[in-house]
């Protein structure tokens, strides 16, 4: 605006000098001629002014839109950098709360695995140690393959007497839960069997299944927890040379002259029993002779998926498995099933606990 002001002045001033000298030129000239010409100049210059005028006002106006887009494109600028400014505080305020929940987190992952490692090693010391299973069965063989860390499956073999009691137990769920469940199982088993001398499989799994009802107080309360467990007991007896079995929602395999026949157990369950009744369980003498072979199991083999058409692997395809690796010695057939469970399962995930138990009589 200035500049435009500067300008009008400069060019008034311009034209009130020509002006002025014109004037004085036409005084000091008495030819009328001279006089036209001086005037028609003054016009021309006039005009000339005028048109320069124009112009630089033209220019000018130019400029101060220019300026103005200027202006208004640095007033944009400062809008948008406020705001990136913003923006950007505000990232950094959230990438420092996702700092603080990542650690907390971590730290919760920590303490989680922990208590993990915690209850892995309290189950794998109630289990039976190799060595004292090595010194009571002569061929034996246990696959044993949690889904997690610890596991809802475990096995039980203790010798009492002339007996030897061997379970196969699946508790409710795996992981964590199911571990708890295994030892509150494998406490009432070993009360069973090492406090109170039951040797009789019918009689164990009554045993077990009045002490998880009691334990987990599940006789019309609706506090209790309703979980329970599977199991397939066997008992031999070394002296009598007699072999008996019992089940709860399991059942056992055995071989006997180059033959596979199945003792199926009663199909009612651990625990779960909010009646308050306990369930008798059906003892079953096993005719087996030196060198058979005797399988207990959870479902976690037969209900694995996979194969061509991802199927379960169904218990009839155990069944036949194990009959057909019956006659090799105990660790080749952990070994053969161990890698059938692989190729079957693929790249699948694994469904649950696997155990099998192999025993040769």
């Amino acid at each position: 605006m200035k500049e435009k002001i500067l300008v009008n002045t400069i060019l008034i001033i311009n034209v009130l000098i020509i002006l002025l000298l014109l004037m004085s030129l036409a005084k000091m000239l008495p030819d009328s001629y001279l006089k036209v010409f001086l005037f028609s100049m003054l016009i021309v210059n006039i005009i000339g002014l005028l048109l320069i005028y124009n112009t630089l006002n033209k220019k000018n106006n130019q400029i101060v839109d220019l300026q103005e887009k200027f202006n208004e494109k640095e007033r944009a600028y400062k809008q948008l950098n406020y705001q990136l400014q913003n923006q950007q505080d505000e990232i950094i305020k959230q990438m420092e709360s996702i700092s603080e929940q990542r650690s907390i987190i971590e730290y919760q992952k920590q303490e989680l695995e922990d208590s993990i490692e915690y209850a892995f090693r309290i189950q794998q010391a109630i289990l039976p140690p190799m060595n004292y299973i090595d010194r009571i069965l002569n061929q034996y063989f246990i696959f044993y393959l949690p889904k997690s860390i610890v596991s809802g499956d475990f096995y039980f073999i203790e010798q009492e007497a002339d007996s030897i009691v061997i379970a196969a137990v699946d508790c409710t769920g795996h992981g964590v839960p199911g571990a708890m469940m295994s030892v509150i199982g494998y406490d009432l088993l070993n009360q069973a069997v090492k406090i109170n001398h039951i040797t009789k499989p019918s009689e164990i799994l009554s045993f077990v299944d009045e002490g998880v009802t009691n334990f987990l107080r599940q006789v019309n309360d609706e506090s209790g927890v309703h979980d329970g467990m599977d199991i397939s007991i066997v008992c031999i007896n070394k002296f009598f040379k007699i072999v008996e079995f019992a089940g709860a929602y399991h059942e056992l395999y055995y071989t006997h002259k180059d033959n596979i026949y199945e003792i199926k157990g009663n199909k009612f369950p651990i625990g779960m029993n909010i009646d308050g009744v306990v369930d008798q369980y059906t003892n079953h003498g096993v005719p087996v002779t030196s060198g058979d072979m005797l399988y207990l199991f959870s479902d976690g083999f037969a209900d694995q998926f996979g194969g061509n058409k991802n199927k379960k692997y169904k218990y009839r395809q155990l069944k036949q498995l194990l009959h057909d690796i019956s006659q090799f010695d105990c660790n080749i057939q952990k070994e053969i099933l161990s890698q059938e469970f692989k190729k079957w399962r693929g790249t699948n995930e694994q469904v649950d606990d696997v155990l099998v138990i192999g025993v040769r009589v």
